[in-house]
């Protein structure tokens, strides 16, 4: 059951980000914006054929394959941890970091580019500048998940190999 759940959650992310993508390839021209939440979030149709920040524009088609590698691999990972006992918050975090993965790969691999739709107002320019879509956020925030079970699990592997001294007390103390 908790296997189903976790790929359903990836199926979600995936899903949900490649509606969205659709949506505003129907809706929006190249370079259109529109604002939402008083002008704070800014939804446009940005094209990218690099991966972050236009890495490897120039070169797609090794990007692609690249992309697709990584995504086998982490389709391995993900169903050798599946496999494994609790690790909610690993898990948690490797199906939003798969959905989101996938949502792009399957970008680049039927559009030759992934859509970028939402950004930010900030007060620099080159911050606002930057577009993202569903799939990069939820790729940010499953490493984010990752990263914080593999913190807290090494913390509490240091922390239980740490004995203070005067606890143990001698057998003629008892």
């Amino acid at each position: 059951m908790a296997l189903l759940i976790f790929a359903g959650m990836a199926a979600l992310v995936f899903g949900l980000d490649v509606i969205l993508k659709q949506g505003i390839e129907e809706t929006l021209f190249p370079g259109e914006e529109r604002t939402l939440a008083g002008g704070r979030v800014l939804l446009r149709k940005v094209y990218n054929k690099g991966a972050m920040l236009n890495l490897l524009e120039s070169r797609p088609d090794i990007l692609k394959w690249i992309s697709a590698l990584l995504g086998a691999a982490t389709l391995l990972y993900d169903a050798l941890l599946l496999r494994k006992p609790r690790r909610f918050v690993k898990k948690t975090g490797m199906m939003l970091f798969t959905g989101g993965a996938f949502s792009n790969i399957f970008d680049r691999f039927l559009r030759g580019r992934v859509i970028d739709y939402i950004g930010f107002q900030t007060r620099w320019q080159k911050l606002t500048e930057i577009t993202y879509n569903l799939g990069d956020f939820a790729i940010f925030a499953g490493t984010a998940l990752v990263s914080l079970s593999r913190f807290v699990s090494f913390v509490s592997r240091k922390a239980s190999s740490i004995r203070p001294s005067g606890i143990h007390k001698s057998k003629e103390a008892l």
